[in-house]
């Protein structure tokens, strides 16, 4: 006991202990490919920067792995899981996970979650380790009442924290909105500004998987070529199950739609640099979600925005919190009886108009810098010092 409250002085100083516990299926960067485990890896690289002593739990796949960090982060690696795509199967892993979890975790000030069981454990049974921060990257399906004893729930949209309320209205006063946020070091409009006059490019990045509505782009893209002869679509991102992506079949599918049209599966692409220059090379970039209860934020779409693309999405609420219709993007009806040829018309538009392609892509980009890593980190560490009484 006297170790947490020795910690929480130095908190009280100015520098706050924080151990982010990520999950047991995506491996850490620089080898994984999950949106969260990518922005908690550089959440806990500025934390470090800034003078707090960040301690890092996560799957590591190899030793060398570990060592290629040189932050300051303190990485402690766990042997994780591959995922199933079996709702019981993998609650059951990240069960085991969370165990393993929580012999590792040392008194902290703030601990943050990032696992189904991992809140519920410390809540039952080692409160006296430190604040819980359960953060929900995605829609709840009827489990946030199991995170009551936490001591705060982040969501990443708004569209998530009305789904907690609305499953649990006790939780209310325990919500909290905080974004992800982007790299604009790395993310950034490309040095020679884009021509809409030649071989033209679509971008989705993601994972390949039926809830992304990937099957729906490549539908589309007979209407796009009709408006945008010379477009091309490339799709980056994992197919494999234990990536999240939906499986062989579902990518052989996507192939023999695509057969006949300009379409490229290109793959997984987990550095960051290699995945810049995906966006910075296109000219048009397409996020057709149609998670209604799975789609929490939108990172892709947010950083092609940072690289002054014009961004083309579905529907889903999580994307209003950034994209003003119209204005900086675009929004499609993917419920709609026809979404195949809206979809495909509002692409195709967009890239035979270079004046209106280009100005969405500005507007874009001033928006996206709202969510700089520094400054979305500074309202994390805010939030952290709230939670604290400092």
């Amino acid at each position: 006991m006297n170790a947490v409250v020795s910690v929480r002085e130095i908190g009280k100083g100015g520098a706050l202990k924080i151990t982010i516990v990520l999950g047991p299926f995506q491996a850490l960067p620089p080898v994984g490919y999950g949106a969260v485990e990518k922005v908690w890896y550089e959440f806990a690289k500025e934390f470090s920067s800034l003078g707090h002593s960040v301690i890092l739990i996560g799957k590591c796949e190899t030793v060398e792995d570990i060592s290629r960090d040189s932050s300051g982060v303190q990485i402690v690696p766990l042997r994780g899981f591959s995922a199933t795509g079996r709702l019981w199967v993998d609650l059951l892993k990240d069960f085991l996970y969370a165990l393993d979890v929580r012999q590792q975790i040392e008194p902290s000030d703030i601990i943050v979650t990032n696992t189904f069981w991992t809140p519920t454990l410390l809540s039952l049974s080692a409160r006296h380790l430190g604040r819980i921060v359960v953060h929900v990257a995605r829609f709840p399906k009827g489990q946030m009442w199991l995170y009551r004893g936490a001591d705060a729930l982040q969501a990443i949209s708004s569209a998530v924290a009305r789904e907690i309320v609305r499953q649990s209205p006790s939780l209310q006063t325990k919500v909290r909105v905080l974004p992800y946020p982007v790299d604009l070091q790395t993310y950034h409009p490309p040095n020679v500004a884009r021509r809409y006059d030649g071989d033209l490019t679509v971008l989705y990045a993601g994972r390949i998987h039926p809830e992304k509505g990937v099957d729906l782009l490549v539908a589309s893209f007979h209407q796009v070529l009709l408006h945008a002869p010379k477009a091309r679509l490339r799709i980056v991102g994992p197919s494999a199950i234990e990536r999240g992506g939906g499986g062989e079949i579902y990518l052989n599918g996507l192939k023999k739609a695509a057969s006949g049209l300009p379409v490229d599966f290109i793959g997984p692409i987990s550095d960051p640099a290699s995945l810049a220059l995906e966006y910075q090379n296109a000219h048009c970039f397409c996020y057709p979600s149609l998670a209604e209860k799975g789609e929490a934020f939108g990172l892709a779409a947010l950083e092609a925005m940072a690289a002054g693309l014009p961004v083309v999405v579905s529907d889903l609420a999580c994307f209003r919190d950034f994209i003003e219709p119209g204005h900086n993007g675009l929004i499609f009806d993917h419920r709609a009886a026809e979404s195949r040829l809206a979809l495909g018309m509002l692409l195709g538009q967009t890239l035979a108009d270079e004046d209106f392609a280009i100005q969405l892509g500005r507007n874009a980009a001033k928006k996206a810098n709202e969510f700089a890593l520094k400054t979305v980190a500074q309202r994390y560490l805010d939030m952290f010092s709230v939670i604290l009484g400092h």
